[in-house]
Order: structure tokens, then sequence, then C-alpha cells
């Protein structure tokens, strides 16, 4: 066996043991259906670092020319084939209750893919996923509004307890039909894209597995094949999980613009309630600094393309689970999280963006009509003043 056979192997048998997955019921309009989630890892175990110091968290101004640039995001995912597009009446509406309520001036839409097994190399759509007419007409109806754009594919995977990062393969052979797959699903998306005025695409969502084991030569095929059809900016979402990695070499490539990175750091090691002015040394010690390693090893600005806190008193344990089974809600805690996170980010040149999961629809991380909007609409119209 290769050591890159076995490299794989290894990794397959530690993703079998360690990785968790799950299945969230989601309420859309009245209907019910389920999906994957993608579920993030809870390992590596990360070492939190607790302070006793209590401070209160002031608005940074950041420079005019890095808050001009700023992508003050949020994400509202829908999961229907008209997703987006102009009958989608709660997504339009959304987006105006966002822009109002949030000054949010970016928006994401996710694009939901899936296969049917972790080593199936045919990548397709299905119920939930919005067609190529909505989103492309929901990106005309988010840029009428002012919106900046950012599309970015989620991967299904129809078994219980895997999720995108479970996605490998033992051959090459087998890896390069799931990217050829991959891409011909994505490309009519980023046509539209392009055509419609979209300003950013990612090129994949959390595919830990093959982020870390497929070929560079695939990797940064599918990077030019996505610069080929689309010439705004491109982004590759990693994980959370894949802070605490060796960094592959395609990450470098050139025509990736920025890194995301999907941010649910766990602030705690047990389902505790954190004063909230404790949460930003938090925050600044076991999430900023990390994240300043990452861009500062790839040379490469970053943003977090998605991040959530529950309403709950527990948000910052195990805070990938959008549900508390022990907790009761606790708007304040959400509210305080999502500030620390602000805090800490607004004046760090490193991180040039964040997208908050979600507006509506996404279970205890649902920010309408919580305490949390009006930390977001602090934050975010200081970039317009």
């Amino acid at each position: 066996m290769s050591s890159s056979s076995f490299k794989k192997l290894l990794f397959v048998i530690a993703a079998m043991l360690l990785c968790i997955g799950s299945q969230v019921s989601l309420f859309m309009g009245g209907g019910f259906f389920t999906r994957a989630v993608r579920t993030k890892s809870i390992l590596p175990q990360v070492p939190v670092t607790m302070t006793a110091t209590t401070i209160t968290p002031t608005q940074t101004v950041i420079k005019q020319e890095q808050a001009a640039h700023f992508e003050a995001g949020m994400i509202f995912p829908q999961w229907t084939q008209n997703s987006y597009g102009f009958s989608d009446t709660v997504w339009q509406q959304g987006l105006h209750d966002i822009q109002a309520q949030t000054g949010a001036r970016w928006i994401e839409l996710t694009i939901l893919l899936n296969q049917v097994s972790p080593t199936s190399t045919h990548v397709g759509t299905g119920q939930s996923t919005a067609s190529v007419n909505a989103v492309a007409s929901g990106i005309i109806t988010a840029r009428t509004l002012g919106y900046h754009v950012f599309i970015v594919p989620l991967m299904g995977v129809d078994v219980a307890g895997t999720w995108a990062a479970s996605i490998h393969f033992s051959t090459y052979q087998e890896e390069q039909e799931w990217f050829d797959s991959y891409w011909q699903v994505l490309r009519p998306y980023y046509v539209a894209a392009a055509q419609a005025g979209a300003d950013q695409v990612s090129i994949g969502t959390e595919l830990e597995w093959l982020q870390q084991n497929a070929p560079d030569t695939l990797w940064n095929t599918l990077i030019a094949r996505v610069h080929s059809v689309f010439q705004g900016k491109l982004t590759y979402n990693m994980n959370w999980s894949s802070l605490y990695l060796v960094h592959p070499a395609w990450l470098t490539n050139n025509q990736l613009d920025i890194i995301g990175v999907s941010e649910y750091i766990p602030l705690v090691n047990a389902p505790v309630r954190v004063d909230p002015a404790e949460i930003v040394l938090l925050w600044r010690d076991n999430i900023k600094s990390y994240l300043d390693k990452l861009a500062i090893e790839l040379g490469k600005p970053l943003i977090i393309s998605e991040i959530g806190y529950r309403n709950s008193a527990d948000t910052l344990y195990h805070p990938w689970f959008p549900m508390s089974t022990i907790s009761p809600p606790d708007p304040t805690e959400q509210a305080a999280a999502c500030n620390a996170a602000l805090v800490n980010i607004f004046h760090d040149s490193h991180i040039v963006g964040i997208f908050f999961w979600g507006w509506d629809g996404v279970q205890e991380y649902k920010l309408s009509g919580q305490p949390a909007l009006a930390v977001l609409h602090k934050w975010y119209t200081s970039l317009q003043s």
C-alpha cells in the first residue's frame, strides 16, 4: 500500500470513529422535511482558555478603506426548488427586513447539492435544491436592493451520521470522477451568477477529507474551471476543525481571493452560561488567534463564511448543534456571543467579512426578532458612518 493510500485509509477510519452527524427537521411555510445537517465535528478537543477578567466591550472604529470593503453579511437559507426566486415571497420580504433591521450589505445564498453516500462519485440536486433560474432571480432582486451577493454550495449526504467532510474515496479515478460531477452541477449556477451580477462565489464548503487528501491538481483544476466562467471573487469555505490541520498547497492558489471559515469553535468545555462581559476575551483567545494564524500562513484575508449562536444559555458549548436539549432560551447570551465575534473581527486586518447563520428557518440560531439584531445593526451601520 502506498503512503498516500495508507494516509487516506487512516483518515477514513478516524473520521468514522470521531465525526458525528445528525438529522434536523425544518419547517418551511408549514411544510415539513428533513435534510442532512452539515454537522460540525467536535474533534479535535479545543483547549479553551478561560479568563475571569470582566470588560465592557466598546465599539471599535475601523479604518475607512477597510470599512468600504467589509462583507457585513447575513444568511437566510431556503430549501425548495423555487428558493430565492420571484415566487419566494418569504425570502423577498426577508431581504427588506434584514436590510432595515441589521444594516447588512451582503447576503449569502446557499445552494444545497447532495449525493447518496460518502463514497458516491455522482453529485446531484434534489427537491431542496434551488433551481438555476431561481438563484439568478434572487441575485437580481438582491442587487436591486443594494446588496452584494455571495453564492455558496453546500453538500448533503443521504446517510445518517455523515456530512460534507465525510466524502472520501480510495482511488484517484474516483476522486477525479467526483470533481468532474461536482463541476457539471455547479457550472450552470456560476454562469448564471456571473450574468446576474453576483460578487463572490465559493468553490466548496467544509469538504474536509477532500480538502486534505485529494491531489492539488484536482482542486486547482476546479478553481480554474470556476474562474473561467466567473470573474468575481473566489473563496473556499473550510470547516473550523480544519484550523488545526496542516494546510494543503492548493489553498494558496492565487485565484482564490479569500478563504472562508465556518466558525463554530466551542468556547466552554461544559454546557454552562458565561457572563456576557467575559465572552469577548474568550473569543479573542480561542478563536481570533487561530483565524489570524491561518490568514498569515496562507497569505490571504479571511471571511467568517458562516457563524451562528443558539438562543440558549449554553450557546458557547457545542455551538454547531442547532438546538439545546438542556438549557433554556437566553437571547441575552446569544446577543453577547454575536457581539463578541464582532468586537474581535472589526479591527482585525486579517478578517474582511462575516455572515451570520441565520435570519429565519434555522431553529435556535434564528436572529429575526431577537435582541442580537440590535448588536448587528450597531456594528454594521458603523461601516456607513
